[in-house]
């Protein structure tokens, strides 16, 4: 995050110096970096708007989301592997457990912490890695919550070359597609709890 902040306060908090800077990223350069770089907590955001800015919206949507899976990705297996242990026994030694949720309940907790403003972006990552939410889920929800906020702020960034009903009719479509396939998840996790033997 320090980095990120940083980047931001010495370009006097302007986005237009900071694409600047990259005027002509080659979309792998922009894959890796996007993958990597918010592992340590620089802002996500600037990557959507320079997407959009950059590669068009379709092109710099795609990106988006493929540097979002491996971000999650590696994020998940940072918080398995690396955060989860040094946690767990700083809570044991102060008498507490980290919390053990049905699979209905990952798919509500997760669904809430990515929809609901609150944590930074990586904090997000890790802390649903920590407290054992299972990777399909955490995956899934993730992708569908943050590919929907990433079409939005590429269309911000790709505003201004396409026209403005094009972009309406666009994110509108983006956005009934996830909710739907959100709609169909949640009663396929509804259903698997109303099971028997279900979780």
């Amino acid at each position: 995050m320090a980095l990120g902040l940083g980047l931001l306060i010495w370009s006097g908090w302007d986005l237009d110096r900071i694409f600047g800077l990259l005027p002509s990223m080659h979309p792998g350069w922009f894959f890796l970096a996007m993958s990597l770089l918010p592992l340590a907590g620089f802002p996500i955001a600037i990557f959507y708007l320079y997407a959009g800015s950059t590669y068009g919206f379709w092109a710099g949507w795609g990106l988006c989301l493929l540097a979002l899976s491996v971000n999650f990705s590696a994020s998940y297996l940072i918080g398995r592997t690396l955060l989860r242990q040094p946690l767990t026994d700083c809570l044991t030694r102060r008498g507490h457990a980290l919390p053990e949720l049905a699979t209905i309940n990952q798919f509500r907790f997760t669904f809430l912490l990515r929809t609901v403003p609150g944590p930074p972006f990586p904090v997000q990552n890790y802390l649903l890695a920590v407290i054992g939410v299972r990777f399909r889920i955490y995956w899934t929800i993730s992708l569908l919550a943050q590919g929907t906020l990433a079409a939005g702020m590429v269309s911000i960034g790709h505003y201004t070359t396409v026209s403005r009903t094009r972009i309406y009719v666009i994110v509108t479509l983006v956005l009934l597609g996830i909710l739907l396939l959100l709609r169909r998840w949640f009663q396929h996790q509804k259903s698997r709890k109303l099971a028997p033997g279900a979780d």
